[in-house]
């Protein structure tokens, strides 16, 4: 093999052809979900301590966290819902005006009640992941105006610019703090504020790009009569074919056959345990964590993340790669494990290197999950019901995550904390165990 043909086959192997070809509507929405990801990145890192600055308790850090997932939780779901009706596009543009909304009100008042109120009618993430119906909408966008053998090079060139850029929101409020308190002479709390006007501006930069996404991503009519490389995945065997669809009066996808559904179903619930688990080790919570345990500067905390998030971001690039060798499951379950195992041992250290080797091995399959999951859900989900699928997914992991975060806050008061992580990568072992046993039967690969 020539060099030229060795490097045509990479290109072909990481998407970067099919990334290349996407089209207008896919470059804004992935460039949408990096300045996203930007400010989501920066506010997580200093969510918490900004919170214990402005004197909340531990315990009500938690519960504020909690009434945000709450927030995220009804108003995901709803706009979702309503993207497919209002249009997609329109959506997009709310949830940004949300978002700008939130962060003006984090720079001008510190008042508990108020802070608390706007985190959970506005978009704010406790977390690190996503919130706000984007996700749902892009993920089904994507699906829409790509054909299924190029979805799983776009989820994850998606995916890995997201972390990519989630990285240098890390860095990037790490570096605002320092350099507002020692060139610009700002207080702790006037400095963690700093990061939340970056936020709004970022929030404000989004609106007006989602301004410019056409027609093209909006929802196609339903269309009973698939072309064969469409059929959704479910639909393989005569038993599945012969399936009767749900009625329209059993839940809100009707286009769903009884047997998809109760594949969504099992689908959600083991979802759930893993986005719990999540919420009990949130990179907020993982932040302050590391924090208090080392006693590091806000500059050097946010290298941390921004080294952890390049190489995992770097890492997921390579799941397009075994999704199509492998399959989505099997790629899924044997690259989430062995981060699973090394969520379990994150506390156990005295020492600042070995926990910091610990995150660097363990970021380095932590995400390589995330766009296999986006192509198996859009494979087994026709095209009609897809945003509201991916919107009740979502629904289900964010109520999944609503009492971790208080669990964590009252651990963290009784000096505890790190039994929240060992409880996090037990769950999330029992997740991947779990779709290895569910959902194996289904791992098609060679088709993404």
């Amino acid at each position: 093999m020539t060099l030229r043909e060795r490097i045509k086959f990479l290109l072909e192997e990481f998407g970067v052809y099919t990334l290349m070809a996407a089209g207008k509507d896919v470059y804004i929405i992935i460039l949408l979900r990096m300045i996203r990801l930007i400010s989501f990145g920066a506010t997580l890192l200093i969510l918490a301590l900004y919170l214990k600055q402005i004197r909340f308790l531990e315990s009500y850090i938690g519960l504020f966290m909690t009434l945000t997932f709450v927030g995220d939780l009804t108003g995901s779901f709803l706009l979702s819902i309503l993207a497919d009706i209002a249009g997609r596009r329109n959506v997009m543009v709310l949830s940004c005006g949300l978002a700008t909304l939130t962060g003006v009100c984090f720079i001008v008042t510190d008042n508990k009640i108020i802070l608390t109120i706007v985190s959970v009618v506005g978009i704010l993430t406790p977390s690190g992941g996503e919130v706000g119906p984007f996700r749902s909408i892009e993920q089904s966008a994507i699906a829409s105006l790509m054909a299924p053998h190029e979805r799983s090079d776009i989820y994850t060139w998606y995916t890995f610019l997201g972390l990519f850029c989630g990285a240098i929101g890390n860095q990037l409020a790490g570096i605002l703090v320092q350099v507002s308190q020692e060139r610009g002479n700002l207080g702790v709390t006037d400095s963690y504020k700093v990061v939340f006007c970056a936020y709004t501006l970022l929030s404000l930069v989004s609106l007006v790009m989602s301004l410019f996404l056409t027609n093209k991503l909006e929802p196609k009519k339903s269309n009973k009569t698939k072309p064969s490389d469409e059929a959704p995945l479910l639909r393989e065997t005569e038993e599945e074919e012969s399936a009767t669809p749900v009625s329209k009066t059993a839940g809100w996808f009707p286009d769903l056959t009884a047997h998809a559904l109760s594949l969504v179903i099992k689908l959600s619930i083991l979802f759930a345990i893993d986005s719990f688990a999540s919420s009990l080790a949130s990179l907020s919570w993982i932040s302050y964590y590391i924090k208090k345990k080392f006693d590091i500067s806000s500059s050097f905390l946010g290298s941390v993340f921004f080294t952890t998030g390049i190489i995992s971001g770097i890492m997921s690039l390579l799941s397009t790669s075994l999704t199509k060798r492998f399959g989505a499951v099997a790629t899924m379950v044997f690259t989430h494990l062995p981060a699973s195992v090394l969520l379990s041992l994150l506390p156990v250290p005295s020492s600042l290197n070995v926990t910091l080797a610990i995150m660097i091995i363990r970021a380095s399959t932590q995400s390589m999950d995330v766009a296999p999951k986006h192509v198996f859900l859009a494979a087994i989900v026709p095209e009609s019901e897809r945003t509201a699928v991916f919107g009740w997914v979502n629904l289900v992991k964010t109520m999944a995550q609503i009492l971790g975060p208080s669990i964590v806050g009252l651990l963290t008061s009784k000096g505890m904390q790190w039994l929240a992580f060992v409880v996090a990568g037990t769950l999330k072992v029992l997740y991947d165990l779990g779709m290895l046993g569910t959902f194996m039967a289904y791992n098609r690969h060679n088709e993404h």
